[in-house]
């Protein structure tokens, strides 16, 4: 996110004044202007539900974003899911509240793929409120861009999480087929 506020579209039921900082402003701003890109429609609203995932009627939408960056993945037919966190080391402290003794949380970028991932997988499967530990990434091979199938252990089942690695930032997403 590096536009500036005045170069972003502002649509018209967008008040600016309810956001405070220049910052939330510039994340919901940059949020509508990438629904705008991808749908071409500047009419579409951002609602929340009881859970504060948003909704938008007639599309499910996912949304994440971390200092500086925002992710925004759309469909009118699947469910998706979306994560994004800047490269950091800081998730080495906290790695063992949501990496499982059986996973392989070797090094900062699997602990941040497992991250992301599980927080993908969160979203995805919202009503069933995973815990990270209740989650279980299969082995995968580490590249750049990649995919992990991702257990959920509450229910028999999994999903495939999509990742890309660069030297910003790690983004996962998924769709249900």
């Amino acid at each position: 996110m590096t536009e500036k506020i005045e170069d972003l579209f502002v649509p018209p039921f967008i008040d600016l004044s309810h956001f405070h900082s220049e910052h939330r402003q510039r994340e919901v701003l940059t949020t509508y202007n990438l629904l705008y890109d991808i749908t071409g429609r500047n009419d579409l609203r951002i609602e929340h539900d009881m859970d504060g995932k948003p909704v938008v009627a007639g599309w499910n939408i996912s949304i994440s974003h971390t200092k500086g960056w925002l992710a925004v993945i759309l469909s009118p037919d699947h469910q998706v899911a979306i994560d994004i966190e800047y490269l950091s080391d800081r998730v080495k402290k906290v790695a063992k509240r949501f990496i499982r003794p059986d996973e392989n949380g070797d090094g900062l970028t699997r602990q941040l793929i497992h991250w992301c991932a599980k927080e993908t997988i969160y979203k995805l499967f919202g009503p069933e409120k995973l815990q990270y530990l209740e989650m279980r990434l299969k082995p995968f091979a580490l590249s750049t861009l990649g995919n992990v199938e991702v257990e959920n252990l509450k229910l028999p089942k999994s999903a495939w999480v999509n990742y890309e690695v660069n030297d910003d930032f790690v983004l996962t997403y998924s769709v249900l087929e």
